[in-house]
């Protein structure tokens, strides 16, 4: 895991346990939203929110398609805040 990856999961890892009501040791990588951590609709449009919020990325159009565990939300942020930096716009 690289340091861009580890600060963002350091940071992913309580705010998925607060919005998913779960103990913080349940989020794990490989965790799927839905089927491990009991994730609603609510919960899904909660977490996208508040990790824009708290990476400063836009999830809107985005392909969410194959994001069903912690480690995929994790992945599109880091993936998502490395295009940004290399945007012609970001300089």
């Amino acid at each position: 895991m690289d340091v861009e990856h580890g600060d963002v999961w350091e940071a992913l890892r309580p705010l998925c346990a607060r919005v998913m009501s779960v103990p913080p040791e349940a989020v794990v990588p490989q965790a799927r939203l839905v089927a491990d951590l009991g994730a609603d609709s609510l919960d899904i449009t909660e977490l996208e929110v508040a990790s824009e919020e708290l990476f400063g990325v836009s999830l809107k159009g985005t392909d969410k398609a194959g994001v069903s565990t912690v480690g995929d939300v994790a992945d599109l942020i880091v993936r998502l805040r490395t295009q940004d930096a290399h945007s012609p716009l970001a300089r």
